[in-house]
This record gives C-alpha cells, sequence and structure tokens, in this order.
C-alpha cells in the first residue's frame, strides 16, 4: 500500500540453513520477509558456489556463481567444520537459538555426528528440523543419490513432457528441487507454527520426488480409473500452441473443447486483417476438437495463421490479440522480461549492489505482493564465512577464542 510502512513479518524468526544445490529457495523465501538467516557451509565452502553460470564469467572466484548468489542474498554465512567436536559443541550453542533448521544432508549422515534430531530436540524441544533430499529420509530409496534429472524422471515429470512417440524431455532449470523447497518453506511454517502453540517441535521430511508427483496433474488417476498411461500428445491442435512470428514466437488458445465463444472472435480477428483465406476458418469443422488435432487440421491453421504472423513481431500480436479478447501472449526470452512492462509496475526485478564484485546484479524479487507486509533484498549474499565471527560473539564466544578456532580449523573467519 503507497503511503504505509510496510512491515517485515518473519523478523523474530531465526532460521539455519544447511543446503547446498537441493534446498536453499526455502530458507530464501523467509530471508526474504525479515527473517534471520544463517547458512552454515562446511570448510571447503557450499558446492553451490562452485556451480556457474558465473559472474562475467569469473570461474575460479568463489564469490562470483550466480546462482549462489541469488539463493543466498539476505543470508549470514557461518562456516564451521562439524566434523570437529567443538565445531560440534559450537553448532548445538547455535541450535538452542535456532527455530527452523534446514538441510539436505545425506539420509543418516548427521546421525553419525551425534546430530541427529532426537539429540538436537534434548537441546531445543521446539525446534523443527526440515530435511529435504532427492527421495526421502525414509523409504527403499532413501540412500540414492539424486540429481533434479533423476526426482523428475523418477517421479514422473518427465515423462508427461515432450512430444508423444520421442524421447521425454526436461524441463529448464532445477524444477524438481525449486517444488521441494517451495513445500518445504511450506511444511516448516506449519510445524513451526504448530511449536509456537504447543511448545513441541518436529521433523519435516521433504522428498523432492514426491514434489514432483504433486505436478502430474491427473496421469495417475489416468491408469487408476482407467488403465492407460498418459503421455505428451505429439502436435497440439493449431489452434493451442506455440507458433512463429517475426522476430520470435507468440503462444495462443483460440479455442477449447467446443467453445464458440473462444472461436468466433478469432475468426473475427482474422477477417479484420484481411488474413489470406480467412474464410476457412468458418468451416463448422473447426469446432471439433478430433478436426482440429488432425493432421489437416493443424497443418490447415498453421499454413493460413502463419502468413499473418510472420508480418509482425510478438508484442503486435500480443497487443492486437488482446484488443480482440484472444488469449495470445509473446512467449518472452530474458531480455523481454527485464523490460517487461507488468514486471516493472509491481517492482519484480531488484538490483543490488555485491561489494566484492564490482557490479550490480538485477534478480527477481519477491514471488508475491503483500498489502501490509514487506519482502526484499536487504543485503547481497555472503562472502565464505563473512558473519562466522559475528554470529560466535552472539553466542558469549570470545575473540581470542574465536581465533584459536580459526587457527584450527573449526570456522573460518
Amino acid at each position: 500500500m503507497e503511503g504505509v510502512r510496510k512491515n517485515r513479518s518473519l523478523s523474530d524468526v531465526k532460521v539455519l540453513d544447511f543446503t547446498g544445490e537441493l534446498g536453499p529457495y526455502a530458507s530464501k523465501l523467509y530471508a526474504g520477509l525479515g527473517a534471520e538467516v544463517i547458512h552454515l557451509e562446511p570448510i571447503t565452502g557450499d558446492p553451490l558456489r562452485r556451480k556457474g553460470p558465473f559472474y562475467r564469467g569469473k570461474a575460479d572466484n568463489m564469490e562470483a556463481s550466480l546462482q549462489f548468489l541469488y539463493y543466498n542474498g539476505n543470508k549470514k554465512s557461518l562456516v564451521l567444520d562439524l566434523h570437529k567436536e567443538e565445531g560440534r559443541n559450537i553448532f548445538l550453542k547455535l541450535i538452542s537459538k535456532i527455530d527452523i533448521f534446514m538441510e539436505s544432508c545425506v539420509p543418516g549422515y548427521l546421525d553419525t555426528l551425534g546430530l541427529s534430531y532426537d539429540n538436537l530436540k534434548e537441546v531445543n524441544p521446539r525446534l523443527v528440523q526440515t530435511s529435504i533430499t532427492p527421495y526421502g529420509s525414509v523409504g527403499p530409496y532413501k540412500d540414492y543419490p539424486g540429481s533434479d534429472l533423476t526426482c523428475s524422471a523418477m517421479g514422473g515429470f518427465l515423462y508427461l513432457a515432450g512430444i508423444e512417440n520421442e524421447k521425454p524431455v526436461r524441463a529448464c532449470d532445477d524444477q524438481s528441487y525449486r517444488m521441494a523447497e517451495s513445500y518445504a518453506a511450506v511444511g516448516s511454517s506449519i510445524a513451526f507454527l504448530y511449536a509456537k502453540r504447543t511448545g513441541k517441535g518436529q521433523f519435516v521430511d521433504v522428498s523432492a520426488m514426491e514434489a514432483v508427483g504433486m505436478a502430474l496433474e491427473n496421469a495417475a488417476q489416468y491408469w487408476d480409473l482407467e488403465g492407460s498411461i498418459r503421455r505428451g500428445r505429439g502436435k497440439e491442435a493449431g489452434s493451442a500452441t506455440v507458433h512463429p512470428c517475426k522476430d520470435g514466437y507468440i503462444a495462443i488458445v483460440a479455442i477449447m473443447g467446443k467453445n464458440k465463444i473462444m472461436w468466433e472472435p478469432f475468426v473475427k480477428w482474422m477477417k479484420s486483417e484481411n488474413v489470406e483465406e480467412w474464410q476457412v476458418f468458418e468451416d463448422p469443422r473447426w469446432i471439433e476438437p478430433s478436426y482440429r488435432r488432425s493432421a489437416e487440421g493443424y497443418e490447415t491453421f498453421c499454413r493460413i495463421f502463419h502468413r499473418f504472423t510472420m508480418q509482425l513481431d510478438k508484442m503486435t500480436l500480443y497487443e492486437r490479440g488482446q484488443a480482440n479478447r484472444i488469449a495470445l501472449s509473446p512467449v518472452s526470452n530474458g531480455k523481454d522480461l527485464l523490460e517487461n512492462p507488468q514486471l516493472k509496475h509491481r517492482n519484480f526485478w531488484q538490483t543490488i549492489e555485491h561489494k566484492n564484485l564490482d557490479g550490480e546484479i538485477t534478480f527477481p524479487g519477491a514471488p508475491y505482493e503483500f498489502g501490509e507486509l514487506d519482502w526484499r533484498f536487504g543485503f547481497p549474499a555472503p562472502r565464505f564465512g563473512e558473519h562466522t565471527t559475528q554470529i560466535l560473539e552472539s553466542l558469549d564466544y570470545r575473540k581470542e577464542e574465536i581465533a584459536v578456532f580459526s587457527k584450527e580449523g573449526i570456522v573460518h573467519v
């Protein structure tokens, strides 16, 4: 709201984030709303620091991973060796002050260090521990290594993508990880609210494979109710797919089912643009989904429509389509998104200066807007061990002790 000072709703929440490639977005959502998020890194550093792309190609700079910079903004960095006894003592002292502990460790790893959830809740009974792993912390697959690709494949996501009778296709980026992290944030919030009400924390177990399963629409029901396996459907109807234009592509849904209310404005639009052969679209067969999906229907639609689209750029097509109440939009690339007036109006893009890289970086902002609350990039992703001293001092360690810890490789400052 204009003129209203917005609050940071989670400013009294403390989160410890011990994740790598899988998990950081969950705690990022908390950090953006004001929670104090401490990113715990091993002595060797978060593996995400070594994953590209890198800022201006600086692959040898462990502060330059754009993925690390995005997913760990608004967080503090604590570097601690949990394989050393004093490192574990520091960890337990910190856990006593934490509300939510998010980790993506191999199931059983923390147990081998004497840091199982049963051990942690003795130190902090109200602690919520959220485990984010490929297949979950229990079950026959719990010890299997996994990646976004294997989670998407095992969860069934790949099988629904692509074209029928061709190999499955992977979606861009680590979609299974982002799904799991979103559910982890939701699950952690529910468990945290329960802990505030009852004083009892709990273990939240998030599986990326299961998160993917939530995105399969009705694929399971096809088999359960009909005994058939759903796949990509091959060529969609030309009236509901992606088409080329002068400077890229546009997507259109001119009709769904037998909805004449959608189709008639499209035909009227083609007539008003004086598209060659527009009269073909008056044929009543276009109302039938089976005809639109037939080879004849697909090829006929594309032949006529492409004569029109290939003469115009995607934004012109978008504006004309919207003016005629057609569900048409441009297929945006990165440049398009950065210049998109809707996203600019909503302040979606946020630019932040990173002092260690001598430059500004623009990142996506909040995935939602509040009327009374504030989500923002308060400060950039931390340098390796940037806040170790500050955090240890908050736990009542003296500077002399911290210096010894650093010398012995227990911490990095």
